[in-house]
C-alpha cells in the first residue's frame, strides 16, 4: 500500500507538470504572433508598427501609458527609445558626411573647441567619428545617472563625467552607452554652430514628418508614457544630457517613419553607414555605424538596433531590399526580452528566417541548461526515493509532523530569499546602490520553468521528509 501511495503521488506530480506544459504551449500558439508575445510578457504598455513595401501598414497599441490613471497607449504616446537614438544620430552624421562637412576618419579633436579628449598615454588622434560610431574608440563611458536641474551642456557633461581614453582606439569593440555618441553630439554642435537638439529637430525630425519626436526629458505635453520598473513600479523619467547616445523621445509611428527613411537611404546612398566595421566582432555579432547588421543564412541582411533604459524597452528592424520593417516601443521592464522575441518572430513570418540577437540567444541557452539540470535533479531525487521505498530502505517516519514542519520551514525560508533576490530591487540596492533594478527582468521567458521546477523540488523535499531510514 505504501509503495502504491508513493507511486500515485509521483504520478500526480508528473501529471501537474504535463498540464502546465500543455497550458503554456497552447497559450503561446495563438494565431497572431504579435498579440501572442504581448500577452505572454504582459507589459504595462506597448506600441507595435509593421512596415510593408516601404509603407506603414499596421499600428497596434496595447495596455496603458499610465496604469494608475488608466491612460491608454495611443498613436501619439511618446516613449524613450534609449540606444536607438544612436542610429538617428548616426544618420544625421552621415548626412553631414555626404554634405562634405564631416569626414569619418579625421581625428575628432579637429572639430572640437568647447571640449577635447584629454591627454592620456593613448593616441587620441586615432579617435574618429568612425571609431565613435562603431564603439571601437576606447573611451571611458558614462551611465547618465544623477543629473539635477538645471542640466549641464554636453561639453560640461563630458568634463564632469571624466570622459577620456582607457585603451588604444580602434582595436576592441566595447559598447559605449552614452559617451561615444555624446562626443558625436558635440561634434555636430561645433560643425553646424547650433544646439544639437535644435539641429536634429529642424533637419531630421521635421523633414521626416516626425512631429511627436524630441529630446524632452519630462512630460510637458501629457503625451509621455510612464516608465515602469520591475513588475509594476512607476518611476520618474531619467534626465539625459548625452542625447546623441540615448535621449530621443518619440512615438512608434514616428520611429517607423525614420525606419522607412533609413531603407530609402540604404537603397539610394553610398551604404557606408551599413557596412560592418573593423574589429567590431563581439558576442552580439558585428556592428556597423550606429546600426547592427544581421546576415541571415539566406544571404539577406536585416538591420536592427535595440534600446533599453530602466522602464523603457524598444526595438527596430528592417530588411531594406524588400522594404519590410518593424518597430516596438514599451514602457515596461517586463518587456526586455519581448522586443527581441518580436524581432525574431517578425523575421520568421515576414523575412522567412528568424532574426536572432546572438547575445540574447546565449542567455536563453544558459537558462535552458539550468532548466535541464534542475529537471534532472528532480527526476533523480524522485527515482532514488522510489527505489529506496521498493527496497524498504526508507519507511514513513514516526516523527513526521516535526520533520514536516522543519522541512517546510526551510523550504519557505529559501523560497523567500530566492524571491527577494530575483524579484525585488534589494540586491541591487545593497550591492550596487542602484534603484529600480530587478534581476528577473534580465531573464528570458523560459525562466518561468526554473521557478516551476524549483516549486516541485520544494514540494518533493517536504514530501520526502515523511520518510526516514528503515533500521530494520
Amino acid at each position: 500500500m505504501k509503495k502504491k501511495r508513493v507511486i500515485k503521488n509521483v504520478a500526480i506530480i508528473l501529471l501537474l507538470v504535463s498540464i502546465i506544459a500543455v497550458a503554456i504551449t497552447r497559450f503561446n500558439n495563438g494565431k497572431d504572433y504579435i498579440d501572442n508575445l504581448v500577452n505572454q510578457y504582459n507589459p504595462q504598455g506597448a506600441a507595435v508598427v509593421i512596415i510593408k513595401n516601404g509603407v506603414i501598414s499596421e499600428v497596434r497599441n496595447y495596455g496603458y501609458a499610465n496604469v494608475e490613471k488608466k491612460v491608454a497607449i495611443t498613436d501619439e504616446t511618446q516613449f524613450k527609445i534609449a540606444s536607438i537614438s544612436k542610429t538617428i544620430t548616426a544618420y544625421a552624421l552621415m548626412k553631414l558626411v555626404d554634405e562634405g562637412k564631416l569626414d569619418l576618419d579625421t581625428p575628432i579633436n579637429t572639430y572640437l573647441t568647447k571640449w577635447k579628449l584629454p591627454n592620456t598615454k593613448f593616441d587620441e588622434n586615432k579617435v574618429t567619428i568612425r571609431t565613435l560610431m562603431s564603439h571601437t574608440s576606447g573611451i571611458k563611458g558614462s551611465d547618465e545617472c544623477g543629473y539635477k536641474e538645471p542640466l549641464p551642456t554636453i561639453d560640461e557633461a563630458l568634463k564632469s563625467r571624466d570622459v577620456k581614453l582607457k585603451r588604444e582606439p580602434g582595436e576592441i569593440f566595447e559598447y559605449s552607452e552614452f559617451a561615444g555618441f555624446g562626443i558625436c553630439q558635440l561634434v555636430i554642435e561645433e560643425v553646424v554652430s547650433s544646439k544639437f537638439e535644435e539641429y536634429m529637430e529642424s533637419n531630421i525630425f521635421k523633414p521626416l514628418g516626425m512631429e511627436h519626436t524630441s529630446y524632452k526629458n519630462w512630460n510637458s505635453n501629457g503625451k509621455f508614457a510612464t516608465p515602469y520598473a520591475g513588475k509594476s513600479k512607476p518611476i520618474e523619467i531619467t534626465p539625459i544630457v548625452m542625447n546623441g547616445g540615448g535621449g530621443v523621445s518619440t512615438t512608434a509611428t514616428d520611429l517607423a517613419r525614420f525606419v522607412v527613411k533609413l531603407m530609402y537611404y540604404y537603397n539610394n546612398g553610398n551604404r557606408e553607414m551599413f557596412k560592418p566595421q573593423k574589429n567590431t566582432q563581439s558576442v552580439g555579432g558585428l556592428y556597423a555605424l550606429g546600426i547592427i547588421p544581421r546576415e541571415l543564412k539566406s544571404g539577406k541582411i536585416v538591420y536592427e538596433h535595440n534600446g533599453t533604459l530602466t522602464g523603457w524597452n524598444a526595438q527596430m528592424a528592417f530588411e531594406p531590399v524588400s522594404k519590410n520593417g518593424m518597430v516596438v516601443l514599451t514602457n515596461s521592464d517586463k518587456s526586455y526580452y519581448m522586443t527581441y522575441d518580436l524581432m525574431e518572430k517578425w523575421g520568421e513570418r515576414v523575412i522567412g528566417e528568424k532574426v536572432i540577437d546572438t547575445q540574447m540567444k546565449q542567455i536563453s541557452k544558459m537558462v535552458f541548461n539550468i532548466i535541464v539540470t534542475l529537471s534532472m535533479i528532480l527526476l533523480l531525487l524522485v527515482a532514488v526515493l522510489v527505489i529506496k521505498i521498493k527496497r524498504e530502505s526508507v519507511i514513513l517516519s514516526e516523527k513526521r509532523k516535526t520533520r514536516y514542519i522543519t522541512s517546510a520551514t526551510i523550504v519557505f525560508v529559501l523560497a523567500a530569499l530566492y524571491y527577494a533576490f530575483i524579484y525585488t530591487e534589494l540586491p541591487f540596492k545593497l550591492l550596487f546602490n542602484m534603484q529600480n533594478y530587478y534581476l528577473f527582468t534580465f531573464f528570458p521567458l523560459n525562466f518561468r520553468w526554473v521557478n516551476i521546477i524549483l516549486v516541485f523540488i520544494g514540494i518533493f523535499i517536504i514530501f520526502r521528509s515523511r520518510y526516514s531510514k528503515n533500521k530494520f
